[in-house]
């Protein structure tokens, strides 16, 4: 029986397999054996392919003890969707910031006046 976890992982790691091709090596088996590939070691390459901050908390989310569906689980999910946010928006700013360092990004005066506005208060 798949459980919920061995499920995300299994939705996960097919989607990483279309940005990232090289992780097919892991797929590869023995045809004659028939192997089936240890759920665990694909959550650990899930794991160990996202930020840091991310992995962490699906680590959490993967563990032996969040595979019932209870309360437990939906707050670590909430935990892990609230980190991944998190990441993506301080990568989000430091690209703004970076582009505005570079000349890249023009910031119209009536933007600046009421960021700086904003800031004083």
């Amino acid at each position: 029986m798949v459980t919920t976890n061995e499920l995300l992982i299994k939705n996960v790691f097919q989607e990483m397999l279309k940005h990232k091709p090289s992780l097919q090596k892991v797929m590869i088996a023995d045809d004659e054996e028939e192997e089936t590939l240890d759920p665990r070691l694909i959550g650990d390459i899930v794991i160990k392919n996202f930020p840091w901050p991310v992995g962490i908390e699906l680590r959490r989310l993967f563990s032996a003890s969040m595979r019932q569906p209870d309360r437990m689980r939906l707050d670590q999910i909430f935990k892990t969707i609230e980190r991944t946010m998190q990441f993506i928006s301080f990568v989000m700013i430091c690209q703004i910031w970076k582009d505005k360092k570079e000349g890249k990004l023009v910031i119209s005066d009536n933007l600046a006046k009421d960021f700086q506005s904003r800031m004083l208060v």
